[in-house]
């Protein structure tokens, strides 16, 4: 992967740092490019290879240990994403230090069953013995305590934003009936519900228009569902698109719709607030964390189409009421979300932990 080392040349001799986890995604991107920017260092990575064949993906697991397990040399510093599943492998990795970040509001998912009952106990593992955990803010913290984490190994901040990358524009270039969706096109998203409030919309001859940027198991299923209800003229299916390229869509777009049924602590919805899109986003902890409902975004229930379409009505009839919460919104990205802010403050913390690990 580039490095974007401030540095000048790379210094890879003098600290070693091993990243795990999907390199495709725009999160992990941007944890990875603003600690190499920051520290001078080039990131090494190490992923399971993409597919959507489930056996195929064991086989290519097992592979993954291994040779996580017979690498001979040792890091000096190990980043993964999620507990449950690459923060587990860091386990296995020879380094002085390990470093976990949560991805959701808990990485146990489904929460019930068997599947719910052995990811709790990986959590749980996983916790006990990492050096720092990463929670991207505080609704994350509970799961990380009730699973054994030290609170002192917490460290509670959002990665941040390139704040010169995703400029803030109030009104000039929106088009003001332009929806903007940047969720991965995956059933937990509820995409569906999405579409069906457009449909409720245009039947009422409020004709919204939406951007799906996005790729996933469930575009096919969308697509026709989008056919079915006569929305193809209303839809545009973007695909994915490279995370230097997002902003450009966020500010051509008023508003911003993610309506997911459990939420971490959302860089697509930071990503939206410091462009300045208006956000109608699912009623969950986390999202109320940054959302006062009918001020700087509104809040709906999972799985209410209704309810979603009354929001994006709302909001195109009285846009004027929520001006001074979407500049709010930009002054909360800049004071909390400067990713080369927090950037630096992650790493000074890790490589004091590896100071005393020598």
């Amino acid at each position: 992967m580039e490095s974007f080392a401030r540095f000048g040349k790379v210094k890879r001799d003098l600290m070693r740092i091993l990243f795990l986890g999907e390199t495709y995604r725009a999160d992990a991107q941007t944890w990875i490019k603003g600690i190499e920017e920051v520290s001078g260092y080039r990131i090494e990575t190490l992923e399971i290879p993409k597919t959507d064949r489930r056996f195929e993906r064991m086989v290519q697991a097992v592979v993954f240990l291994f040779r996580l397990i017979t690498k001979k040399y040792q890091y000096d510093l190990v980043l993964a994403e999620r507990a449950t599943s690459y923060g587990f492998f860091s386990l296995l990795v020879k380094a002085k230090v390990r470093v976990v970040a949560q991805q959701g509001i808990s990485d146990v998912w489904p929460e019930n069953g068997f599947a719910g009952w052995y990811k709790g106990l990986l959590q749980s593992a996983v916790y006990r013995r990492a050096d720092l955990i990463h929670a991207w803010g505080w609704v994350m913290t509970f799961a990380m305590i009730n699973s054994g984490a030290n609170p002192s190994k917490i460290v509670v901040r959002p990665k941040g934003l390139f704040l010169d990358r995703f400029k803030f524009a109030l009104n000039s270039t929106r088009q003001p009936n332009l929806a903007v969706v940047t969720r991965s096109l995956f059933p937990i998203y509820h995409h569906p519900v999405i579409l069906d409030a457009i449909s409720i919309l245009k039947s009422q001859n409020v004709p919204v228009y939406c951007m799906m940027i996005g790729e996933g198991a469930e575009k096919d299923k969308l697509i026709q569902q989008t056919k079915n209800q006569n929305l193809e003229d209303l839809v545009i299916w973007k695909g994915r698109v490279q995370n230097e390229d997002l902003p450009k869509y966020l500010l051509r777009s008023s508003i911003y719709l993610a309506v997911p049924e459990t939420e971490g602590v959302s860089a697509s919805l930071f990503e939206a607030m410091a462009c300045g899109c208006f956000p109608i986003v699912s009623d969950l902890p986390a999202n109320r964390a940054f959302i006062q409902s009918g001020k700087n975004g509104i809040l709906v229930p999972v799985g209410d189409p209704k309810a979603l379409a009354d929001a994006i009505f709302l909001f195109l009839n009285y846009p004027f009421l929520f001006s001074e919460g979407i500049s709010q919104n930009r002054s909360f990205i800049e004071k909390y979300c400067d990713l080369n802010e927090n950037m630096e403050i992650f790493f000074n913390r890790y490589s004091q932990l590896i100071k005393t690990k020598k």
